[in-house]
């Protein structure tokens, strides 16, 4: 299991760091996990599944016009 870091994570979506929480609140990604007291990262099954969905329903949309 792979944590992701805030700078990963924005690097993987190609946005700046603070886009990525804005993604969160919009409930456009899921929301980080908590790392101790300070630190938060998201788990890397989490940010594939996402991708997958996001490719999904490309798929579907182009299929279905």
């Amino acid at each position: 299991m792979k944590i992701l870091k805030l700078n990963e994570v924005a690097e993987l979506l190609n946005v700046c760091k603070s886009q990525v929480y804005n993604l969160v609140k919009q409930g456009y990604l899921p929301k980080p996990i908590k790392i101790g007291k300070r630190g938060s990262g998201w788990l890397q099954s989490d940010i594939d599944s996402w991708f997958k969905s996001k490719i999904e329903e490309r798929e579907m949309e182009v299929n279905h016009g």
